[in-house]
């Protein structure tokens, strides 16, 4: 993940990210939480669904944890506006 993953990363709290996970793994994510600090910098998320009308659904009411490390990246998703938020 770059310098600037990380900054969108905090910047986004309490707002939906697509993130991709160095496995591969692709979703759609309410960005919780964001720790940059050692030992293990993280990030919780809710994983979410795009409901047809653009509504973003979470999943499951528990949060997941991503170390930094096991992202390969995220992106604002098209279509969403950011600037409202």
């Amino acid at each position: 993940m770059t310098a600037e993953d990380i900054e969108v990363l905090k910047e986004s709290v309490d707002r939906v990210l697509a993130i991709e996970l160095v496995a591969g793994e692709q979703f759609f994510a309410e960005i919780v939480m964001v720790v940059d600090e050692p030992p293990t910098p993280d990030v919780f998320v809710l994983r979410v669904l795009r409901e047809p009308d653009g509504v973003f659904v979470a999943t499951s009411n528990t949060g997941e944890s991503f170390l930094l490390a096991d992202i390969s990246r995220v992106a604002r998703i098209p279509g969403v506006d950011y600037s409202s938020e």
